[in-house]
Parts: structure tokens; sequence; C-alpha cells
């Protein structure tokens, strides 16, 4: 087999793939017998692999050979850009597929399609987002990691009240301080998206207007707030809300401000949710107390299924048997009949972990 089929020519083979460089058969070995069944056994397999493949990744080496082949890989659903380090080239690349009627009636099943980390600018997007209205098919769209500031949120949002296919937004880190009153505009009207990760943009004088939209909202089902800068007003605000919606399973407000007051608000408010099935409060400056008296309240609820705390709390380890957190704990959840693992917290400083696994496998980390 290794005389018939080297390494070297199986390596080429996985080139070919995708970049059908057929010339470069000559440069096999020509006294082999069996040259020509190689070749067309390579030909077969090219064109059976590129059928298959359902994602693809576009780096600073391929993107422009992988442009130029796009259609023979007719199967293609996700499309991601790799370190690419050019945003003008993603962004004319991601255009002509999303624009070029012959691309369009090849690459029917495209539904995703990732930008993050890519460098965009406010003209990138500009320019993106009118491409995108020649397509209707693709239903997620990454723009994680781009500075895209306000301006680029609102043309976005713009579009998106006239599209009815984009189901997955992700505009996590994307340098927008008010673009948040712009997406619970967009909330209030549109009835696709059902997804929405806006972490780690500084909301804190703007969660009102995202309040507001989720109040005529009943289609989004994840919403990610981590690292939002959201305070207990926020928290408050957030919790009547959510409280008479009857479409979030699943809610991340972990990294904020949220402290035992707002955090307690909320649970209150979700004690009788009923569709909301993960909730995450992590590293909201909860105290053990309060840690406690959400997961009582929380107790009742029969769709929860997680809830997750991790805290980053100033507290002082005492080294004297007096002092059992074991104890504590279990004397707390001995009622329910609960496991529970708690880490040793003398080798993480302030670091403290909850693992409480509850009938109803609820987890609080």
């Amino acid at each position: 087999m290794n005389t018939v089929f080297p390494k070297r020519i199986f390596l080429k083979l996985i080139s070919m793939i995708f970049n059908d460089f057929e010339n470069e058969i000559m440069s096999w070995d020509s006294n082999n017998d069996q040259r020509l069944i190689i070749q067309l056994v390579c030909k077969e397999w090219c064109q059976n692999l590129r059928s298959l493949c359902s994602s693809l990744s576009l780096s600073k080496s391929n993107i422009i050979p992988l442009f130029f082949k796009i259609q023979n890989f007719e199967n293609i659903k996700h499309i991601e850009i790799l370190n690419v380090e050019a945003p003008d080239v993603v962004t004319k690349v991601i255009c002509n597929i999303l624009i070029d009627p012959n691309i369009n009636n090849t690459i029917k099943q495209l539904k995703s399609i990732d930008l993050s980390l890519s460098n965009l600018s406010n003209t990138h997007i500009h320019y993106i987002l009118n491409a995108l209205k020649f397509n209707k098919s693709v239903e997620d769209i990454n723009l994680e990691g781009n500075q895209l500031g306000d301006q680029s949120i609102y043309d976005l949002s713009c579009f998106l009240l006239k599209n009815n296919t984009i189901k997955y937004l992700d505009l996590q880190n994307c340098d927008s301080k008010n673009g948040l009153a712009c997406i619970g505009m967009l909330l209030s009207k549109n009835e696709s998206i059902i997804s929405l990760n806006w972490s780690n943009n500084d909301s804190s004088s703007s969660i009102d207007f995202l309040c507001h939209g989720l109040k005529l909202n009943n289609t989004l089902t994840t919403l990610s707030l981590s690292g939002c800068n959201i305070d207990e007003l926020g928290a408050i605000c957030l919790g009547e809300v959510l409280k008479n919606n009857n479409s979030i399973k699943y809610i991340d407000l972990s990294t904020n401000q949220i402290g035992d007051y707002g955090a307690i608000s909320l649970a209150n408010r979700l004690r009788n949710h009923p569709t909301i099935k993960y909730f995450d409060l992590s590293c909201n400056n909860i105290s053990e107390g309060g840690v406690e008296e959400i997961s009582n309240i929380l107790q009742s609820n029969q769709t929860l299924k997680k809830l997750k705390i991790y805290q980053d709390i100033n507290i002082e380890i005492k080294n004297n048997n007096n002092y059992n957190k074991n104890t504590e704990i279990d004397t707390f959840f001995r009622n329910s009949h609960d496991e529970i693992e708690l880490m040793d917290t003398s080798t993480t400083e302030s670091r403290i972990y909850y693992n409480y696994i509850l009938p109803r496998q609820m987890i609080i980390l």
C-alpha cells in the first residue's frame, strides 16, 4: 500500500480537497504504475469530501483560494474567519459569498457566519449588512470582539428590524456603551431573534431600554449579559420584566455588580417562573447568606435545572475547630438529603466554590 499510495501523495490529496491544485499531480512519481488510478481516486475523494464538508474555516493562508472554490462546497452550513488580519479582504470575501447569485444558488444551506475578532469597523459592517439583504438562509451572526461601537449597533438594529431570518446574535465585547438602547428597541419589534449575547459591554446606563424591549418580546430564549456592569437597580428592573416573560430559558448575569439585594430580588421574581432552566449569578458580590437565601427561594421552582453561583469574595478562612464550613452547609441542606461537594477554600485564597447536586439536578457552582 505504501508503494502505491505513499504518505506524500496522501498529503497532496488533503491539500487538493481545499485547493484543487491539479497541476501538482505532475510532481508525483512518474514511474508509478498506479498513477492514473490514484489520480482518479484522488479526484473522486476530493469531490466527495467537499460535498460532505459542512464547516469551512477561512484563514490568512487559504481565504483567497477557498473563495474561488467555494461553489465546490455545496453543503456548507458554517463559515468562520480565523486570524486573517485583513478586514478589507474579509469583508470583500463575505460580501461576495452573500451577494453572488451563482454562489447563493450553490451553497443554499449556509446558516452561520463567524466574524469574531476580525477587526471590522463601521464601514465593514455597513457593507456586510447590505450584503446580508441578498441572503435568506443565514440564521447565526457572530461579531464578538470587533470594536463596533454604538453606530454599528444602531445600523445592525435597523437592519434586523426588517430581517426575519437571523435567530442567533453574538455581540459580546463590541465596545458599545449605549448600544443596548438600540437592542431594546429591536427586541420590542423583532420576532425572530431567540439568542442574544451582549456580554462584556458596559450597559449600566442603558439596561432600562433592554427591559422595555423585553416587556414586548416573547421569542427570546437565551440572554447573556455577563460583565455588563449591571447594579442592583438594574437587576431589580430585569426581575420585574422577567417575572412576566414566558420565553426566557437561559439567563447569564455573571460578573456584574448585583450584590445580595439585587440577586435576592431577582430570585423572588423567578421563584415560580414557568420556563427558566439556567440561571447564572456568578461573581456578583453575593455573600454566603445571600447564596443561602437565593437557594431557598428557588427550591420551589419546578423548571429550573441549573443555578450557578461562583463568588470572588473576601472572607477570612478560620483554621480553628469551631469553624466547619462543610458542617454549616450540610446543616443548611440536610432536610433535602442532597449530595454536597465543597472545594477546599484554603488553597484558593478568597475564592469559594459551591457545588450542590439537588434532586432536580440544580447545581450551584
